[in-house]
């Protein structure tokens, strides 16, 4: 398993300022070992890449960034291989934080929640692989946004998953009856 306290620091790439390189790498860190769910995952996860640049097609910004660690006990299926639903965890929460340095790096609000999370399995992932997340955005409006994940074994060079994770604004609270 990969140590969660490796200190090595990620690789920044395009025009991200020195104090949000700071706030990615601190948001990155309360997301990975937030809550009890998965938590033996995400905090296996290291902040490997964190990148920004144009679309060539239109100009757009966009994000990309990187994850790895090695697959361990605590993410396996019955079958000694990486479980889908740990896959779709990693999907989940390593695009929100693309989706989340494209807001952070373009002053745009990035709360959103997910609306569907769509995965596909190319491959397996056995004990002791290591594992790259990347996860692009690939588009960033008002009212939804959307990034693609690529799960990697680097250690048996292929694609095993794929995923598309489409996110929301939250819809604002609804007002209480009085009784």
């Amino acid at each position: 398993m990969s140590s969660s306290t490796e200190t090595r620091l990620p690789v920044f790439t395009g025009n991200i300022p020195p104090a949000v390189q700071n706030e990615i790498r601190d948001f990155s860190q309360v997301v990975m070992k937030r809550g009890a769910f998965a938590r033996s995952t995400g905090s296996s996860l290291i902040l490997k890449e964190v990148g920004v640049f144009r679309r060539e097609r239109d100009g757009k910004t966009h994000a990309r960034i990187t994850y790895e660690t090695v697959v361990h006990e605590e993410m396996l299926n019955i079958s000694g291989n990486m479980h889908g639903g740990c896959a779709v965890y990693m999907i989940d929460i390593c695009s929100s934080m693309a989706l989340a340095v494209l807001g952070m790096v373009t002053e745009k609000p990035w709360n959103f929640v997910s609306q569907a999370i769509n995965t596909t399995f190319h491959a397996p992932v056995p004990l002791g692989a290591k594992i790259e997340i990347v996860n692009t955005t690939v588009s960033f409006g008002s009212r939804t946004v959307s990034a693609i994940t690529e799960i990697w074994d680097v250690t048996n060079h292929r694609l095993c998953v794929t995923g598309v994770h489409n996110k929301m604004k939250p819809s604002e609270p609804k007002e209480q009856a009085k009784l």
